[in-house]
């Protein structure tokens, strides 16, 4: 017999993973650890360098947490919930700066002196691969790395300004190093993109051949952002992080890849490791987020005069929308799991299908469906919990406008969300089609049952595949090909690889619930994962009465049935809350407080007049 573990322990277990605690406490002092004195006063990026090398202090050696998907994600989501900037330096420090070296260096020990650097945070990673004057996809990268034959170093060029890396790449005055990606080229041949490892600038300022410009301001995700450019920049062989590939003696390069897709592909797969770990990060900012709302909407008085004085959670619209993101924020927590899960089974395997609008799902396709469907769905629903808070939701200090600025910024940042999703429908629509075209749920299953979602989720997909691969052969028929044949179809093929992520999404939170032994967790979680479901076909109704899915008095209904598992939910929130929220998060902020005015008041200095 497998023992009960209690309701609040097996929560903690999905929603916090299988580290103990201990990691978890370590983590969180030194996120709360206060800045050293030089850093104070400084600028964005100099605080967050500084909470770097507090944060290296907590982690074992980069190795052994890339190695670890569990621990990465921990990691990650201590750090997003506490201070989304700081997560973003740290997500480019050690997945992708460090995580490229370690994972493509012809030899790493070559690079012992800066990887040291790093990992004691001595020195800050940053990755440079977009570039700002062309289109975001990474399939026409500029910056060239020329061989020098003779010398057997690589010569670093911004070609024009159109090529000039963007990137949190801070002030001059501190340490940082940046793995580079560049066009590779021998006197013979363009071999591809590779990436380069560079060092930026030390404490008495740039190195030579470096440019960094004044700072490019984003407010929304506030750190030293800047353009970078590089007028001739020598590297010596060693710092090519050449994985298979080689330069023989006579200047011959050689790789057991294919070709410079497939080369770039190998190069932007240390994204892999981004997109298994980032979607927990989104659902623990996605939590705080719902929790953070519930709890301001359980103490804030409505003066309106349907109810005053009443909590506003009492109002159907405040709990559809508040109890409707703490369920969105549990998927996503199970989507976040699946990820991980997913990336243990086969770390850095390239699970390839092909491409057309970008390189991302050709890397990896299920993780770039997690990353794009957890990012536009944490910045949904932290920009309704905003609005839910009203004035509190968009104080800074509340920490909401963040989370949204986070999740926003990466639509772009770390992969398209848009050509991921294009890209997903388009390979979905080459699939021959099955034997099963979708069918609706049956009518004797209500919206509220646990699997009603997922087998409209099912049917939504398969007939959205079905109609666009009849558009496809009618356009083939008629002798298109290429942008002529696709660019009428592009709003289906996303609409398709939007309601994949979605059917993934279902799936996931269903098999989740459905392993859950105690008796108590499962039956707070199951209304939950319904409220989900209800509550995500109501959001995509007109596709969903589009495709025949839903039929009008379905879709009308769906309102009384969030009404009725709402009002399941209500009894059953403190366990949610409780764990959903717990802490480990960084520094209380005032919205979450039963007195929020009180706590935002001593939140603040005050300067005081003298006597009249």
């Amino acid at each position: 017999m497998i023992p009960r573990i209690g309701a609040e322990a097996e929560l903690a277990r999905i929603v916090g993973g299988p580290h103990p605690a201990e990691a978890r406490e370590r983590l969180t002092a030194a996120l709360l650890a206060g800045a050293a004195p030089e850093a104070a006063h400084a600028g964005h990026g100099r605080r967050t360098h500084h909470a770097l090398r507090r944060l290296a202090k907590a982690l074992p050696p980069a190795r052994d947490l890339l190695a670890d998907p569990y621990l990465l994600a921990l990691m990650s989501t201590c750090t997003a919930a506490a201070d989304p900037p700081l997560y973003l330096a740290a997500l480019s420090h050690y997945v992708l700066c460090m995580g490229s070296v370690l994972s493509l260096a012809g030899d790493p020990a070559e690079l012992r002196a800066q990887l040291d650097a790093l990992e004691s945070g001595y020195a800050k990673g940053v990755f440079l691969v977009t570039e700002t004057g062309d289109a975001g996809s990474h399939l026409a990268l500029r910056t060239t790395a020329r061989f020098d034959a003779a010398r057997r170093e690589f010569v670093l060029t911004t070609p024009d300004a159109g090529a000039a890396k963007f990137s949190g790449v801070g002030a001059p005055g501190e340490p940082q190093t940046a793995v580079v990606c560049a066009r590779l080229q021998t006197a013979q041949q363009d071999c591809g993109v590779f990436s380069f490892l560079v060092n930026l600038c030390d404490e008495q300022g740039l190195l030579p051949g470096v440019r960094i410009s004044a700072p490019v301001d984003l407010g929304a995700l506030p750190l030293d952002y800047a353009l970078v450019q590089f007028d001739g920049v020598r590297l010596p062989y060693r710092n090519w992080l050449r994985d298979t590939a080689r330069i023989d003696e006579h200047g011959t390069f050689h790789d057991v890849l294919p070709g410079p897709d497939a080369r770039l592909h190998r190069t932007l797969g240390v994204g892999q490791a981004l997109w298994a770990t980032l979607p927990s990060a989104l659902a623990a900012m996605a939590r705080q987020c719902a929790v953070l709302t519930l709890r301001h909407s359980t103490h804030r008085r409505s003066h309106g005069l349907l109810a005053p004085g009443s909590p506003v959670l009492v109002y159907r619209t405040q709990q559809h929308a508040v109890l409707g993101a703490l369920a969105e924020s549990f998927a996503l927590t199970c989507v976040g799991n699946a990820a991980l899960d997913a990336w243990q089974r086969a770390p850095g395997a390239a699970r390839s299908a092909g491409r057309a609008f970008s390189p991302w799902t050709a890397v990896d396709p299920v993780l770039a469906v997690y990353k794009a469907h957890a990012a536009s769905t944490t910045a949904r629903l932290a920009a309704e919990c905003q609005h839910r808070c009203g004035l509190a939701g968009y104080l800074d200090l509340n920490r909401l406008a963040a989370y949204q600025g986070f999740a926003h910024a990466f639509d772009s940042a770390g992969g398209d969300n848009r050509l991921i999703l294009l890209d997903t429908g388009r390979s979905l629509a080459g699939r021959p089609d099955p034997a099963e075209t979708g069918t609706p749920p049956p009518s004797r299953i209500p919206p509220r049952s646990l699997t009603w979602w997922p087998t409209a989720a099912r049917a939504h997909e398969a007939r959205l595949a079905s109609g666009l691969r009849r558009s496809l052969r009618r356009g083939e028929e008629r002798g298109l090909g290429g942008l002529e044949l696709w660019n009428p179809l592009l709003s289906t093929a996303y609409e398709l690889g939007e309601a994949h992520a979605s059917r993934l999404a279902a799936e996931q939170l269903v098999r989740t619930v459905g392993d859950v032994r105690d008796p108590e967790l499962a039956a707070a979680l199951r209304p939950l994962a319904a409220l989900y479901g209800v509550a995500e076909a109501r959001r995509l109704s007109g596709g969903l009465l589009a495709t025949q899915v839903l039929g009008p008095g379905t879709v009308r209904a769906l309102p009384h049935a969030m009404d009725e598992l709402c009002d399941l939910l209500l009894p059953r929130l403190r366990l949610l809350e409780a764990v959903m929220g717990s802490p480990g998060t960084g520094r209380p902020v005032p919205l979450g407080a039963a007195d929020y005015a009180r706590a935002l008041a001593d939140s603040l200095a005050w300067h005081t007049g003298g006597l009249p």
